[in-house]
């Protein structure tokens, strides 16, 4: 004798099977990179998409290339889908010239992120001598 409770039950078990093997789904994770130089200082960053909001394993390279007594720096820039942009700390490398310094992390924003370039610049005391800005990476999960 059929039951059309079990029924019932034996269908939303298989829905519900379905819709959780479609969430956890791995997301698809693209590499991407940046780089410029100005005087005296060079900057690059690589970094993975996980998704429209989020960068995961940054690698943040900065290189003072001058042996001119400033300091060279490097940070990321990101636009979001609307066009209002965000400049992320910078990073400072005082190792001196000729030397480099690498950071890691990750960042988020939640208006989301669809192109990500770096700068780099050449500081003293009062600011920045020579700065340059590399051509923003598009989000390929926009």
């Amino acid at each position: 004798m059929h039951h059309p409770a079990r029924n019932l039950v034996r269908v939303l078990t298989a829905a519900a099977l379905a819709v959780g093997a479609l969430a956890v789904a791995p997301a698809s994770a693209a590499g991407a990179s940046s780089s410029c130089e100005t005087t005296g200082a060079y900057g690059s960053a690589d970094w993975t998409w996980l998704n429209r909001s989020t960068l995961i394993h940054i690698k943040l390279t900065s290189v003072d290339t001058a042996d001119d007594a400033r300091v060279a720096g490097v940070h990321l820039y990101t636009l979001d889908h609307q066009g209002g942009s965000h400049e992320w700390p910078w990073r400072f490398n005082k190792r001196g010239a000729g030397k480099s310094q690498t950071w890691e992390t990750t960042l988020q924003d939640k208006r989301g992120i669809d192109r990500v370039g770096v700068e780099v610049a050449a500081f003293n005391d009062a600011g920045y001598r020579s700065l340059c800005g590399s051509g923003s990476v598009k989000n390929p999960t926009f």
